[in-house]
């Protein structure tokens, strides 16, 4: 067993490097691109514009904020230029005095920027290049101000941009160049392990266990690493098509049974039955895997862990929910983030990645989804997912049992 000591160290050596690029990973705090950008005082005003209405002067208004680093724009209920700042003006390409009282989507070319403000729906951030300086990137938020007036903000978020691109690359070829190396290290471990004429001695074998089920955790990271690095750089829709969801419920469900039968886990599924989903069928596979095996890690033995899929007048909803030991409510809104754990003890002890819920949301987005989380600590949780209408496709009598 001359090869044992050489096999360990090219293992322990492997396993810090990717402890140390968890480590760095984990260290770079880039900004959040989903951070609420605009201040606001205790009553909910913007405190950027608070001045705007007292004043009433577009020339004192535009010495007060002139200063501010984000571009402020201030519309009337017909989305008409009352007010801007300096920074505005650069960035969209107008002039206050020139264009005064004109209506926005006239005065700037930037054709996804138009569609947002036509739509009329500002729930959400716009993300596009500056009208007037098309190698920024700038997010735009419009909130209600006052009496039937919009206030626009929009903050240059190039450098965040630029910075998510380095951490993407940096993670996608990391991976690449990882995986090779540690399929290696997991094929020899897989062959000790479970070869008995190995020659593995009794005192080496605990060992050899504990590094093969390291190595088969690492190989397991680089895999969800790789598969978030593809959703993120495809921004195409195309191979998706309409598809059974019920066949992929059913499927996912037998497989988590097989994985949680040591804990004897109640799982159960309920499907709405002949109707489609315009999916990519891999991803939302991926999705449905990842929902549950969250479950069943969470989930401690004897638990029930249900999936539902149901479709009404507004869309589809799959629902997967467990009796598990819960998420804290200031840690909901975080556990889509890659590596996040609000409990990092039971997430090891679990063998999670991590990664999971990061890849079930980007898979969200990319179907034009909706992810709720509920939970309560000791009780447990539901996670939902709601496709809109336009997705899903139902038989005619399906349709009828949905109107009666």
């Amino acid at each position: 067993m001359n090869f044992l000591p050489a096999t360990i160290l090219v293992l322990a050596i492997s396993l810090v490097g990717w402890l140390y690029l968890r480590t760095w990973l984990d260290s770079r705090k880039f900004p959040s691109t989903s951070e609420n950008t605009i201040s606001k005082d205790q009553a909910g005003t913007p405190i950027a514009i608070d001045q705007l209405d007292a004043e009433n002067s577009k020339e004192d208004s535009h010495g007060h904020t002139s200063w501010r680093a984000d571009a402020i724009i201030a519309l009337d209920g017909k989305m008409r230029l009352n007010w801007a700042n300096r920074t505005a003006e650069q960035w969209f390409g107008f002039t206050l005095e020139t264009n005064f009282r004109e209506k926005l989507t006239g005065i700037i070319d930037q054709e996804d920027l138009v569609k947002y403000l036509d739509a009329g729906d500002y729930s959400t951030l716009l993300d596009c290049a500056a009208p007037g300086n098309r190698a920024l990137t700038i997010r735009i938020r419009i909130v209600p101000y006052h009496q039937n007036q919009l206030l626009l903000q929009a903050r240059d978020i190039s450098q965040i941009k630029a910075l998510e691109l380095v951490r993407r690359d940096f993670v996608s070829n990391a991976s690449h160049e990882l995986r090779t190396p540690v399929s290696v290290l997991y094929g020899y471990l897989e062959m000790m392990k479970l070869d008995q004429s190995s020659g593995i001695s009794d005192e080496w074998k605990p060992a050899v266990d504990q590094m093969y089920q390291q190595t088969e955790r690492i190989k397991q990271i680089i895999e969800d690493m790789l598969l978030l690095s593809r959703l993120e750089e495809s921004t195409t829709t195309q191979e998706h098509s309409f598809t059974a969801i019920d066949p992929l419920l059913e499927s996912a469900c037998k497989n988590a049974k097989v994985l949680s039968a040591s804990s004897h886990h109640d799982i159960s599924l309920k499907t709405f039955g002949n109707c489609l989903l315009l999916c990519n069928i891999e991803e939302i596979q991926s999705l449905i895997t990842n929902l549950l095996s969250n479950a069943i890690r969470y989930t401690p033995d004897h638990g029930s862990i249900r999936s539902e899929w149901n479709v009404s007048e507004n869309g589809g909803i799959l629902t997967v929910s467990d009796t598990g030991i819960g998420i804290d409510e200031q840690d909901i809104p975080r556990v889509t983030e890659r590596f996040y754990r609000s409990d990092p003890a039971r997430s090891r002890e679990s063998g999670g990645t991590g990664l999971g819920l990061a890849i079930v949301n980007h898979i969200v987005n990319r179907h034009e989804a909706v992810l709720t989380i509920k939970s309560k600590p000791g009780e447990g949780s539901r996670f939902s997912v709601q496709f809109p209408g336009h997705r899903i496709q139902v038989s005619k009598s399906q349709t009828d049992l949905m109107l009666n």
